[in-house]
Formats: structure tokens, sequence, C-alpha cells
């Protein structure tokens, strides 16, 4: 059964190449009215838009993702998870709860905002538009957060650019749907990389004819590519939501109970025993210095573990003076090493 909608979702092409010429506010309109309406999580519509028109912001922005063609879309948007709003109209009735900013209310605006970011390329490649979006926005957040000026309670999600195409860019295969959807429980395959041959031909054929000069691997060698590329300020996204304000409630998780993938593991490292950390944290500092020096410490603790509770009750007797990081550990049933870091990571956030 032919549909026009479903043919043109089937058809979409990311597009990276736009001709000079605007988007007309009509259309425009329309798109805003798109991602108003979109599906929102409690009818609590927690996302908000920020339309880029500003050219040096645009470059600033390029340069974060590593992409050029950020200044050559018609139009540059970018899709925020924002409690902000709702956080606010609450303050205005004297509402100040711990839900407003936690880990739930998070993923709602989250999920809210690439909803809308779906929607609107939809509507957009109706009207004869093209677009791509850029998860590259992650590669700096803090920087999007300042070009941006956004409050407390916003995070940038994707970016999406929107224009009319300037190229015609061949259909990117994807994998066969019986790997990505399954009936009423997960299915693993015996072998990804037997499952996937004939997508890494069909992948390598893609690449060959696309740029038949630039020679990419099948997706199986990608995926390894990828995974081995780490983006070291990608790596924190959850020091920039903590940043931005957001209560994640992080609790420790003992060793064993984290479900691991791989039996496999690499070769033993011979540990170094521990001496000293980069803000001169030791195995012996003393918890009251440490709490006197970093104030904000002990509600962090508290809200990592609960066996971190006894401190309140040990800190109301005066015997923190006799109790050090190792101490501390031992009451926590964490390693006194991964403590350290733990600690140390939060004294950077701040």
């Amino acid at each position: 059964m032919k549909n026009e909608t479903v043919g043109r979702i089937l058809n979409h092409r990311s597009i990276r190449a736009f001709k000079n010429r605007a988007i007309e506010k009509e259309i425009l309109d329309s798109l805003i009215e798109v991602a108003n309406h979109t599906s929102t999580s409690m009818g609590m519509q927690s996302f908000s838009i920020i339309r880029v028109t500003d050219k040096e912001k645009r470059a600033k922005i390029a340069q974060i993702c590593n992409q050029d063609y950020v200044n050559d879309a018609a139009e540059f948007w970018v899709f925020i998870a924002d409690l902000y709003r709702n956080a606010s109209i609450a303050a205005e009735q004297d509402c100040y709860v711990d839900s407003r900013n936690d880990e739930d209310r998070f993923f709602q605006g989250f999920t809210d905002a690439c909803l809308a970011a779906q929607n609107v390329l939809v509507a957009a490649e109706s009207y004869g538009l093209g677009g791509v979006f850029f998860g590259s926005i992650s590669n700096n957040l803090s920087d999007i957060i300042e070009i941006l000026n956004l409050p407390e309670y916003t995070f940038p999600v994707i970016g999406l650019g929107l224009g009319y195409p300037d190229q015609e860019p061949l259909l990117k295969p994807r994998m066969d749907a019986k790997l990505k959807v399954f009936e009423n429980e997960y299915c693993k395959e015996e072998s990804y990389l037997k499952a996937l041959e004939d997508y890494d031909q069909e992948m390598k054929k893609y690449y060959d004819m696309r740029n038949p000069s630039k020679y990419l691997d099948e997706f199986t060698k990608q995926v390894v590519n990828i995974l081995t590329a780490v983006n070291d300020k990608k790596s924190h996204i959850i020091t920039i939501m903590r940043k931005q304000g957001f209560n994640l409630e992080l609790e420790y998780i003992p060793e064993n109970e984290i479900r691991k993938m791989f039996k496999k593991t690499r070769k033993k490292i011979e540990k170094k025993e521990f001496e000293e950390s980069k803000s001169g944290l030791k195995l012996d500092t003393n918890l009251q210095e440490l709490f006197d020096k970093y104030p904000f410490i002990k509600s962090y603790l508290l809200s990592i573990n609960p066996k971190f509770n006894k401190i309140v009750a040990i800190s109301m007797s005066g015997r923190l003076n006799e109790m050090t990081m190792t101490d501390l550990a031992n009451m926590g049933e964490m390693p006194a090493d991964s403590l350290i870091y733990m600690i140390e990571s939060r004294i950077d956030e701040e």
C-alpha cells in the first residue's frame, strides 16, 4: 500500500549542502507549529528551541561541531531539554519541590526535545526542504551552553540544520530490521559479524559509489573505529548535567551488582598502590578538614550512598576529627581510591 508520508520517510537522506536561499516565513511558522504540537510527557512541554541566526554564534558552533556546513544551512535550530520554565512557574506559586530538577523530569525534557526535532525534520522534508541532525554539539556542551546563554535546568540535546538541498546523496543502507525489532523479548545473535556479512558488503558498495577515491570500512569495522575514538569532553556529560542544576541522585553500586557484558577482559595490569590524588586527597586525609574545606562534599556523600547517613550522627558527636578517608570508605563499603576519585570529580565541578 503506497503512502506519501511513509515513502518520504523511507527516502530520507541527510543533506549537508544547501542552496543560498532563505526558507519562507510561512514554512518556518508551520515548522514551529509542528514542534509546538509534538507529543509531550505528561503535557509538561519540557523542551524549547533556539534558532541560531547570529553569524558569530553559528561560526562558534560550527567549530565545536567540526562541521562547516552549520554555517551554510538556512536555519540552524538547537533543541533543548527545558525544565527552567516549569520550575519558574512553580516558584511563582511558592512551590520549590525537589522533583523540579530530578532525573525523571530531565529525561522527560530530553525525550520531548528529541520527538520535536524528528517531527520538525519530517515536516520540513514535506515542503521540499532537507536537513541534518548535529549530535556533534555535544563535542563541547559547556561552550554550547555559554554561547546560547542557557539557564540552569536546561540542557542542549541536538542541533538541526535545514534548507533547500543542493545535493542528491545516495540513500544510505540500513541493517536488516530483524536485528533491531524483536517480539516480547530481546533476541541475541550467536555472531553479529556473521549476521551482518551481507550488510557489510552493501555498505562497502555504497561507500565505493559515493566516493570512489575515499576508502571507508564496512559497518562492523566502523563500530570499532568509532568506539575507540573517544572524545574526553563527551565522557563528562553527567558532570555538565549536574552543573546545569539537575539532581541525578546517583548512588554507589557495588561492582558485583553491575551487569557486565563480556567475560573476556584485557590482560591484568599491575595495580599501583594509591598515594595521593591530584587535589591532595590521601587515604589518611582527616574528614573534618575535608568538610571544612569543601562543605558541599558532605551532602554529596549522602546523595550517592545511603550508608553515609552515619556521617550526620558522627558529625553531631564531634568525632569527625578522629576519622580518615579510609574510615569513610569502610563505612560506605567502597574502595578508598574509588571514593577519593569520586569526591575529587565533585570538587572539580565546583
